[in-house]
């Protein structure tokens, strides 16, 4: 089995925006991802007109993925006063029948594609700071945003078929990716 294609991202942003810069950003991948009928909409976010939707589940997960976020990052211990550094891992599955035998299920979710959110928090001290800050914030979610959309176009041969007359065809997921979190700190080995 190939492994999925991971598309990885920067976000820059500051406390007061980390819930409307991660909200546009997960909006914009799911607006490319999420291949079920729903009503398009726009939101305006520092001079940027970005896609969104009308989705109370989506909405209610993504809002408390963020909170998680911002939990684990504040609660980790961090090597700056300005910087806080944090993850969010999006999943795209699909449903494949597989064998049934008597202990397992008849239905297996295999990744398709992860998008990786490398969030960064900037906390500016003097205005001049904030200021800047501003400026960066607005520049690296403008190039996000163009990142995204351009991933979506160009890398489409990888997304399966839709064989499911479900609401939504793909099962997606977005977890909160810890620092140090990897195959051996989960099995205890180091």
């Amino acid at each position: 089995m190939d492994r999925p294609p991971v598309f990885s991202l920067e976000v820059l942003t500051d406390r007061a925006l980390l819930n409307d810069i991660l909200k546009g950003v997960l909006c914009t991948i799911f607006f490319h991802r999420f291949f079920s009928s729903f009503r398009p909409k726009t939101r305006d976010l520092l001079d940027l007109t970005l896609p969104s939707f009308d989705d109370q589940e989506l909405d209610t997960l993504i809002e408390a993925r963020v909170a998680s976020l911002l939990r684990s990052i504040e609660a980790s211990p961090s090597t700056s006063p300005t910087l806080a550094r944090g993850q969010l891992v999006i999943q795209f599955y699909e449903k494949r029948p597989r064998k049934a035998s008597w202990f397992t299920k008849a239905e297996e979710k295999v990744c398709w594609e992860q998008w990786l959110l490398n969030v960064t928090i900037v906390t500016p001290r003097t205005e001049a700071d904030r200021a800047k800050a501003r400026r960066q914030i607005e520049d690296q979610l403008q190039a996000t945003i163009l990142k995204i959309i351009t991933l979506a176009g160009n890398e489409k041969n990888h997304v399966p078929p839709i064989t499911t007359n479900d609401v939504n065809p793909f099962p997606y997921t977005i977890v909160i990716s810890q620092k140090g979190d990897t195959w051996g700190t989960r099995m205890g080995i180091f």
